[in-house]
């Protein structure tokens, strides 16, 4: 089973992905991204990847000089894939495991490893997947995910994020969670 969750930045889809990490437990691989904001101005700086093996760093920065850029965000490619590559290719080996994806975005598809992994993973009817997708398809392999037969795409907005996390784990247990 593959869940994709979709919907404008900053609606609660980490915080979604969080909650569905809590209640798998053991059962979900991935990681997911996180805003990174300053102490005293609270203004977002950049972002940085979580694995659920507790490895993360900042791959993204307002103060990183790259040649990969969005908005004013400089990405460091290698940074981001020292978490996501060996945790996906983990994952990928974990009989039964929900693989987690947080997010399949701009920033992260600068990296060619990363996108062969996410093919290999959500075009591989084997993997369980729950990942999730910017609102508008920011690249042809977001376009290609939002139209993958099977998936189950939800949008996450201000009046369904609290209980979403609910639905999916129904779903997922209606599917031989």
């Amino acid at each position: 089973m593959k869940i994709l969750l979709t919907g404008e930045p900053g609606v609660g889809k980490t915080t979604l992905i969080k909650k569905l990490l809590q209640k798998l437990g053991k059962r979900a691989k991935g990681f997911w991204t996180e805003e990174i904001r300053e102490e005293k101005t609270r203004k977002r700086t950049g972002f940085k990847i979580v694995s659920t093996e507790g490895q993360e760093t900042i791959f993204a920065s307002k103060y990183f000089t790259s040649k990969h850029l969005v908005g004013s965000y400089g990405v460091n490619v290698s940074r981001f894939e020292s978490v996501a590559i060996p945790t996906l290719e983990k994952a990928m080996k974990e009989k039964d495991a929900y693989i987690v994806i947080d997010e399949i975005g701009k920033m992260e598809l600068f990296s060619s490893r990363f996108r062969e992994l996410v093919k290999e993973i959500l075009f591989n009817p084997k993997y369980k997947v729950i990942a999730t997708i910017p609102i508008r398809d920011v690249h042809p392999l977001v376009k290609q995910i939002r139209r993958l037969p099977g998936a189950v795409l939800l949008e996450v907005n201000k009046e369904n994020r609290d209980f979403l996390a609910e639905e999916i784990i129904k779903l997922l247990k209606a599917n031989g969670l």
